[in-house]
């Protein structure tokens, strides 16, 4: 999280990260601050990131997830009207107050990374690493540490390059480096172990992501959601108490046509 001033966006950066589908749908939300996971609010780890909206340095910013409210209940990640958020934006600081997000997919998400960052490994690649890394470690993610590890793990994998086969939390990465310190704090230290078991550890949960972004006014940093998602081939589809019955009386005649097919056997 990048909390300051609106900065105006630049060139091409501005018109990718602003892509979006005309069939998606909208949500308004306020920001509520940092990230709540019910016990009260965590991340707001001081750190200093680059790239960022001030240039190629580094800056200064907050690292961890961020808290919106909205009046729009109708997406499962908004159920309750508060919902937690990551940035997936390095090129916009992040506006306090009231935004209209366009409610996106994953796909359009991979389509501005792959153009912000051509070459290997792809925006698909990245999307789906950002849901291993959901899935391994998002369900233990409720302390302000956790939080900015895991804010710091999506912008590596979001924007960081390869390094001996992972993402890397560091000062000299080529895509998505940070400063001393925060290579050295204890959430530097623990995105880095994250990333280094990424895809190499079991599942702790199964999470799906929603892609937020502003469209073309890229007055603000672009969200991704992440909501429990129901398990691989589940069905909400319970036998009503007359079918279990029916199921139960064929069966038995089954057994009955059997028993008797036997005796004339005999």
């Amino acid at each position: 999280m990048k909390t300051k001033q609106i900065l105006a966006a630049i060139g091409l950066i501005s018109g990718v990260m602003g892509s979006h589908s005309a069939l998606a749908g909208t949500i308004n939300v306020t920001y509520a601050g940092s990230s709540n996971f019910g016990s009260g609010a965590v991340g707001y780890n001081s750190g200093s990131i680059a790239p960022s909206p001030s240039g190629t340095g580094l800056a200064g910013v907050l690292i961890g997830g961020d808290s919106f409210t909205t009046a729009n209940h109708t997406y499962d990640f908004s159920a309750t009207g508060q919902f937690n958020t990551w940035c997936v934006d390095i090129y916009h600081w992040l506006v306090g107050g009231n935004v209209t997000y366009t409610v996106a997919t994953g796909a359009e998400l991979a389509t501005s990374l792959s153009a912000l960052r051509p070459g290997t490994p792809d925006g698909a690649m990245r999307v789906s690493q950002l849901g291993q890394l959901a899935n391994q470690v998002y369900s233990i993610v409720d302390t302000k540490d956790e939080s900015a590890a895991f804010q710091l793990a999506v912008w590596a994998i979001t924007y960081g390059t390869i390094e001996g086969g992972r993402y890397r939390i560091n000062t000299t990465n080529g895509g998505f480096r940070v400063g001393t310190t925060t290579a050295s704090s204890t959430y530097g230290v623990l995105a880095d172990t994250w990333l280094q078991n990424l895809g190499t550890t079991g599942y702790t949960g199964n999470y799906k992501l929603t892609y937020l972004n502003d469209g073309t006014v890229n007055n603000t940093q672009d969200m991704v959601v992440f909501t429990v998602a129901p398990p691989p081939n589940f069905s909400t589809t319970v036998p009503e108490p007359a079918t279990l019955a029916l199921f139960g009386l064929g069966l038995a005649g089954l057994g009955f046509s059997r028993r008797k097919l036997a005796s004339q056997a005999r």
